[in-house]
């Protein structure tokens, strides 16, 4: 992206509306600096190993919130860690031998950072010990989070107040069913 008389350093076109601009004095170096000072929101999921005991679970949760912190990070939302079963067993090697998990504490964080940043708290997290999985997105500022699923109900052996009981129907002919809807036709 050389020019003549650029000395080795790559110019830069901008180009405001019909208005062009080149300048062989920003190096391509500056270019991506001034790029990565911006700030954008971050959503860090993760899963925790499940031999945590509960009552350290707290902990762990706030170390990764202080690697974000100490990144410069500002909190918009959070959710601390529950112990969740997973789809599937995932493999952790911890010291020379692996570990498989069938559980795992899920939390996830939400907060803005200059992008600058994001590499080096990825690597800092992904080396926590306790770290079994994570996933960094970007988002949007505003509230995405739709909440928990409501549980499913189990079928309930007791008559629930406000629930219509299921009336048992008695078995209609084809004949029966045809008259009905040809009189329905009729009155519409």
């Amino acid at each position: 992206m050389s020019s003549p008389g650029s000395h080795g350093h790559a110019s830069l076109s901008l180009s405001i509306g019909e208005m062009n601009y080149c300048s062989p004095n920003i190096t391509m170096t500056e270019t991506l600096s001034l790029k990565e000072d911006t700030l954008k929101v971050y959503e860090i999921g993760y899963l925790l190993v499940s031999s945590i005991p509960a009552e350290k679970v707290a902990d762990s949760a706030a170390y990764l919130k202080e690697v974000l912190s100490k990144k410069g990070a500002v909190m918009i939302a959070e959710e601390s860690p529950e112990l969740r079963e997973l789809a599937y067993t995932m493999i952790k090697k911890i010291g020379t031998s692996n570990h498989r998990f069938d559980q795992g504490y899920f939390g996830w964080f939400k907060f803005e950072l200059p992008t600058k940043e994001i590499e080096s708290v990825k690597k800092e997290l992904e080396a926590h010990p306790e770290m079994l999985r994570m996933l960094v997105i970007t988002t949007v500022k505003e509230n995405t989070y739709l909440g928990k699923k409501a549980p499913v109900a189990a079928p309930a052996s007791a008559p629930v107040e406000g629930v219509v009981a299921e009336v048992p129907v008695a078995p209609v002919s084809v004949e029966e069913m045809d008259k009905s809807i040809d009189e329905m036709v009729k009155e519409a």
